[in-house]
């Protein structure tokens, strides 16, 4: 009797579970049923025409007890966005199920044509689902950018300006004996794997509040600090008089490769109020070449973040060089500072007999190594009013402070300005900050008669 009761217990529960199980798993035509999603507009970051975008993900959620089926309407005739539901694209309208208390994804893509504008235009859209008579909306919106696109081409020459930006493919050269000049806010997108390559001059001059950016093609707050995304900036050995001034590099191999093999061509560049962030490999690497730096942060890479190789002369005033890189690739036991008559590769001998001279003033050296300087032999170095973590006892350091952690605000995030209380905080020579009153923000550095190190001034809020 009481295994007879208990079959029956078993008989009741089952067909009750397979009673529930179909109820929940049946199509609802309830009309108070509706649906929820992830967000109530799917936003771009600008989108280059031609080029595409990255794919953002839309979640459609049925939160009710029984399954819905749901039409999915296309709202534009001729969308730029392109949409993929379960593994296949969607043109116009498609039907779906979605299970109770289940959700889906859906993937969308935007490719805008040419604009015809020189500024960022907003294009939008809707996505319309149908669900038991409810009609609900998902919007869809972009910011469109015509660029100019040039692809492995030689160039003599010629002024970049405005607010379009330009868009780099493979290899472009500016050629022997030829200029290019690019003026404040324009933004330079290098496509994967794109170099510069400076056989001429380079003159890139933005402001304080509009300065010249070069990054890679994409443009989404994602990418912001992604190393590795394009090539270099290559300056060859026929360059002569480049300029950068206020300039943004970011986000590629090598920021800026400047090089030589011959003693009777050395070339030359100034970099006035840089920074160079972000790169896979190096942030800065000179090759038997001559350079001035002043106001420069160059920071973060998987290897060389200042290298100087060979010989030349290199002088660097009020910068901060500094690698916390972590994020993406772990970086290399290379100091922030690598100074070598021998060419990396270690023992690669300098074959073009020129000197090797390095002065540095006013500047902050640090990172996650415990010596984050590495001189060569009988390199001719010195350090004037700096803050250098290392373990090095030098004769040619004057007024250093050593292994004093600078306070930088977030190093983690990348803000190296100064904290309040930072040892870097009035510690630099007055007279050196005297011919670079302002700082890398534009702040002056020398109105109280003590300067800080490193490229930023300290500022109250």
């Amino acid at each position: 009797m009481t295994f007879s009761k208990n079959i029956y217990i078993f008989l009741v529960l089952s067909a009750l579970g397979v009673f529930m199980s179909c109820s929940k798993n049946d199509i609802s035509n309830d009309a108070s049923y509706q649906l929820d999603f992830s967000v109530d507009t799917l936003r771009f970051d600008t989108v280059f025409t031609e080029l595409g975008s990255a794919t953002k993900r839309l979640m459609v959620y049925n939160p009710n007890k029984k399954k819905v089926r749901s039409q999915i309407i296309l709202s534009g005739k001729e969308t730029p966005f392109r949409f993929n539901i379960d593994g296949r694209p969607v043109e116009n309208t498609c039907n779906v199920e979605i299970a109770a208390e289940d959700s889906m994804y859906i993937f969308v893509e935007a490719t805008i044509h040419p604009l015809n504008d020189e500024w960022p235009v907003l294009v939008t859209d809707s996505v319309i689902f149908e669900t038991n008579g409810n009609r609900q909306k998902v919007l869809t919106e972009a910011y469109g950018q015509d660029v100019f696109i040039l692809r492995d081409d030689t160039i003599q020459s010629q002024v970049w300006q405005g607010n379009k930006p330009y868009l780099i493919y493979g290899r472009l050269v500016v050629d022997s004996l030829h200029t290019l000049k690019i003026g404040p806010g324009v933004k330079v997108h290098m496509y994967q794997g794109a170099d510069l390559l400076v056989k001429g001059s380079l003159v890139a001059e933005g402001t304080t509040e509009e300065p010249v950016i070069f990054s890679g093609s994409r443009t989404e707050v994602l990418y912001d600090d992604i190393p590795g995304q394009w090539g270099s900036i290559i300056f060859s050995t026929t360059s002569r008089d480049n300029i950068l001034r206020n300039v943004y590099i970011r986000n590629g191999t090598n920021g800026i490769l400047l090089s030589t093999s011959s003693y009777d061509a050395v070339p030359y560049l100034l970099l006035d109020a840089v920074v160079i962030r972000d790169m896979s490999y190096s942030c800065l690497m000179t090759f038997s070449s001559d350079l001035d730096a002043y106001n420069c942060l160059i920071a973060n890479c998987g290897y060389y973040t200042t290298g100087l190789f060979g010989g030349g002369t290199s002088r660097f005033t009020h910068c901060t060089m500094v690698n916390n890189y972590s994020a993406y690739t772990r970086r290399k036991s290379i100091p922030v500072l690598s100074i070598s008559h021998a060419y990396p590769p270690e023992g690669t001998e300098n074959k073009t007999g020129i000197p090797l001279a390095v002065t540095v003033n006013n500047s902050i050296i640090y990172g996650t190594l415990n010596n984050e300087l590495l001189p060569g032999n009988d390199v001719d170095y010195k350090f004037h009013h700096c803050l250098l973590r290392t373990t090095i006892n030098s004769p040619f350091f004057e007024n250093v402070l050593t292994q004093a952690n600078p306070l930088f605000i977030d190093p983690i995030g990348g803000n190296f300005r100064l904290e309040e209380t930072s040892p870097a905080r009035n510690a630099g020579d007055i007279i050196i900050s005297e011919s670079i009153p302002l700082d890398l923000d534009g702040n002056n550095r020398i109105l109280d008669g003590k300067p800080d190190l490193g490229a930023y001034e300290w500022k109250s809020e």
